[in-house]
């Protein structure tokens, strides 16, 4: 018998599409993409929902109201990719018997400061008793409309990356040495505790990503690492992704260089940003970066699609490899 550990998440979800066919919601987004979506009133209705529980996403120095705030990004992320804007989120928990009354509202506090961030209304949810850990999952119906934007490209279109990177891959690496004693939580620099307990989705670029929709050709939200969200859409498409830089945090350069790190390892295997690749017709690409400039996004192309019909990734010349967070 085969067990999730053995197959993996990717390879579990792939399993439960193949089976599921036949009852999949119609529209123009594939299975498997960042979200659904249907056709409504000259629009679409996106629909998305995300989790995760506290052993894998929460680390020591997050509260449990940075927990609930996590929670609504990951959602909101994933259909902000698509071109929408999430209008109602609905909440569910787990939670053992013996946790605080505290500790649960502090977790929907974060949840209901994410959602005034964000924009939208809480409109219901659920909580279970759960045995040993906490656990949350947040459904989000959002609105396009325009068609959204699935995962594709074409040879010669620009490879846009809003954010920077490497600080949660810095955490994760901070993290281990937290477990081996090595440091205190005193230790974790300031900037990491800020990026992994408050992430923030672009949401300034709902607009924009509808004003250029004509242009965008894909997106794809990052969640899982940089990297696997580059052969995401490099899988979609059919082609190749040749990149001549990655948006590495200053402040990750400077602790890489003194603790003799790589901060490009850092910066492509991290996860949980929550920000967004774009594949985009060049003839857009000035203005569209214009336009993200004014509302102070950090984006710019580092890359472009190839003409190479193979599901790959280069850096600079090098192909990188393909590794992201999976549960099991």
């Amino acid at each position: 018998m085969i067990k999730l550990k053995d197959l993996g998440e990717k390879g579990f979800i792939k399993n439960i599409i193949e089976e599921n066919k036949g009852i999949w919601i119609w529209g123009p987004l594939k299975p498997g993409d960042d979200a659904s979506a249907v056709p409504y009133l000259g629009g679409y209705i996106i629909l998305k929902i995300d989790g995760f529980a506290s052993h894998d996403s929460k680390y020591p120095w997050n509260t449990w109201r940075d927990f609930g705030w996590k929670a609504v990004t990951a959602c909101v992320s994933d259909i902000l990719s698509k071109g929408g804007k999430p209008f109602a989120y609905l909440i569910s928990l787990g939670m053992p018997g013996d946790m605080s009354v505290e500790d649960g509202l502090e977790i929907m506090r974060g949840v209901a400061e994410a959602i005034d961030y964000y924009g939208g209304y809480l409109a219901g949810g659920d909580t279970n008793s759960s045995k040993d850990d906490v656990w949350i999952d947040v459904a989000c119906v959002g609105h396009s409309p325009n068609d959204p934007i699935g995962r594709n490209a074409q040879p010669g279109d620009h490879i846009i990356i809003t954010g920077d990177y490497g600080l949660t891959g810095l955490a994760y690496l901070l993290y281990l040495k937290y477990l081996d004693k090595k440091i205190d939580i005193k230790d974790v620099p300031h900037e990491v505790v800020s990026t992994t307990s408050r992430p923030r989705a672009p949401i300034e670029t709902y607009d924009l990503l509808n004003k250029y929709r004509k242009c965008i050709r894909g997106s794809v939200d990052i969640s899982d690492s940089l990297a696997e969200s580059l052969y995401l859409l490099s899988e979609y498409s059919g082609y190749s992704i040749k990149l001549h830089d990655i948006p590495i945090n200053s402040f990750v350069r400077e602790f890489s260089s003194k603790e003799n790190i790589d901060p490009v390892e850092l910066a492509l295997y991290g996860g949980e940003e929550f920000q967004l690749i774009l594949s985009i017709d060049p003839s857009c690409t000035n203005d569209f970066l214009k336009d993200l400039k004014r509302r102070n996004i950090n984006a710019d192309v580092y890359g472009v699609v190839t003409e190479e019909r193979r599901v790959a990734v280069y850096l600079k010349e090098r192909e990188i490899y393909r590794k992201g967070f999976q549960h099991f």
